[in-house]
């Protein structure tokens, strides 16, 4: 899939790092459900992580740390930049 500054914008998404797991992947999606697919998906393709074997509170977990990547962006921005201009915040 291709992903554009806008659909990133717009998505979610979830580090694998933040459900407790060292790994640096993170996962994209439009919606919560998607990125809970995806996130399972790779929970079993890369850490062996049976998607029947995976406990409420893990899912719990995964769904508690999906984060809207335009906050996530805007944050990182003003931590980086502080003297940022305000004027460019609406962009991101």
């Amino acid at each position: 899939m291709s992903q554009t500054f806008e659909y990133l914008l717009r998505s979610l998404f979830v580090r694998c790092s933040y459900v407790g797991l060292d790994c640096n992947c993170i996962i994209f999606g439009m919606n919560e459900k998607e990125v809970m697919d995806e996130t399972i998906l790779h929970m079993f393709e890369y850490h062996a992580i049976n998607p029947e074997e995976m406990t409420s509170e893990m899912k719990s977990k995964i769904r508690k740390n999906i984060h809207l990547y335009r906050n996530s962006l805007r944050a990182q921005i003003l931590r980086d930049i502080p003297d940022v201009s305000a004027m460019l915040l609406p962009i991101v």
